[in-house]
């Protein structure tokens, strides 16, 4: 699993949310997570946008 988080406008207090809920999805074995700071997405009022990639056995 590999997780690509934009986040507009980030600062710890939402680098700190974030990281609550990966933990509470995934426990002490989160996915690979890439997060890149942005200063718009594709809509007014969007906040964040995840890309998510997953391998199923």
């Amino acid at each position: 699993m590999q997780l690509r988080t934009h986040v507009v406008d980030h600062d710890t207090d939402k680098l700190a949310v974030l990281g609550e809920h990966i933990a509470e999805i995934w426990g002490d074995q989160p996915p690979t997570q890439t997060l890149t700071g942005v200063a718009a997405l594709a809509l007014p009022g969007m906040l964040f946008e995840v890309d998510a990639v997953a391998v199923r056995p």
